[in-house]
């Protein structure tokens, strides 16, 4: 049975979107796992990875640390419904969850850091004011949020338009059926609606139909999932 080491916050919420890129690999491998959950500050439980982030997973003796180097490790163990068919779904993957982790989590992040803090353990929020209060220079995480949402939530709407674009015209960014592109993103959104109750996406929008398509995938793998 793989261990999935995933960040947990109060309540057993489980925000990480780097975790969930891991589970909708899993799924989609078709193989089953279970949790273990880490908070921010327990770092001992993945000390033997060598990592200070999850997601890690235990494979039998095999142990992967870091969402991208796992999925590329349970695509070669594990053939079957293969999630880089080619070097152009290789490609395109890895373009996408680049294009997640340095654009459109960065534009997520100021906008739901306040609740995110608000639903952090008692015992990892000095972690979390010192680590995050760097990143954005201070720990008022409440009013840098209510400052950031007069423009950052039109703004981060902006950023999703090259995916608004491809849903336009297709199901799910790999094409008629999701793979790793979709989990990228599906990822990202699945952080804000377990940690924010914020509002991101209009109706209309074909980003709102896809995240729930996602969030339906794989029996409603990310609808079961304690939102906020």
């Amino acid at each position: 049975m793989i261990t999935l080491y995933d960040l947990a916050v109060e309540g057993d919420r489980r925000p990480s979107p780097y975790c969930w890129r891991t589970k909708y690999v899993l799924k989609h491998k078709g193989l089953a796992w279970r949790d273990e959950p880490v908070g921010f500050t327990e770092k001992e439980k993945i000390a033997f990875a060598q990592s200070q982030t999850v997601p890690v997973i235990h494979d039998g003796a095999t142990v992967v640390k870091d969402s991208w180097a796992i999925a590329r490790h349970l695509d070669e163990a594990y053939p079957n419904n293969p999630l880089f068919a080619n070097e152009a779904a290789l490609s395109h993957a890895r373009f996408v969850a680049g294009w997640a982790d340095s654009v459109v989590q960065p534009a997520l992040f100021p906008i739901i850091v306040g609740d995110l803090y608000e639903r952090v353990r008692p015992a990892d929020q000095a972690y979390f004011r010192e680590t995050r209060g760097k990143r954005i220079g201070t720990t008022d995480f409440a009013g840098f949020q209510k400052a950031a949402r007069d423009k950052g939530v039109v703004a981060f709407r902006t950023v999703l338009e090259p995916a608004r674009r491809v849903l336009k015209e297709q199901a799910f960014l790999a094409g008629a059926k999701p793979a790793y592109p979709d989990y990228a993103l599906a990822g990202s959104l699945l952080w804000a609606h377990i940690a924010s109750p914020l509002v991101l996406l209009e109706p209309d929008d074909p980003v709102y139909a896809w995240r729930e398509r996602m969030l339906d995938l794989f029996d409603g793998l990310g609808r079961k999932a304690k939102a906020a």
